[in-house]
């Protein structure tokens, strides 16, 4: 190989170092491919429904700048949801030097059916548990969320 043909080679590598990346993250952006595993144990809320769209709160019932966990409690639900007001304190515990950041809050519930409802400090909802989760599971997603936001 001659000595003009090296730098030729170093170029074309770092362009493709630099491209196959960024064809391969466009490729699955714009056939809407999802990894098979999800990050969370909850079900999404889409962007932009606030808690008072969800759910009817009273005044003063939330802590504004915090984190609200919500125990949604309905006539069907009575001792898992027993069960549940009774692991929540020792979960917002176990989330050590965050558990300042949520507070939760048990609310009597008709029309949605009983389930944890998570909204972030600005009223925005995030995340809807079934009560069939176990416990570990929720608080492996609280302290993920906690630890990469810094809201609330």
């Amino acid at each position: 190989m001659n000595s003009k043909g090296y730098p030729r080679t170093v170029f074309w590598l770092v362009w493709a170092v630099a491209f196959i990346p960024l064809i391969g993250a466009s490729l699955a952006y714009y056939s809407d491919w999802r990894p098979v595993q999800q990050i969370t144990r909850g079900e999404l809320y889409s962007p932009g429904v606030k808690l008072n769209d969800v759910l009817v709160v009273e005044s003063g019932a939330t802590i504004e700048g915090s984190w609200q966990l919500i125990l949604l409690v309905d006539k069907d639900c009575a001792d898992e949801c027993r069960r549940w007001q009774e692991v929540l304190p020792s979960l917002q515990t176990s989330l050590g030097k965050d558990s300042d950041r949520l507070h939760w809050q048990r609310i009597e519930s008709r029309d949605l059916g009983a389930g944890l409802l998570l909204a972030d400090p600005l009223g925005f909802m995030v995340t809807r548990y079934s009560l069939s989760l176990p416990p570990q599971a929720i608080i492996k997603d609280l302290k993920r969320l906690l630890r990469i936001s810094k809201v609330g």
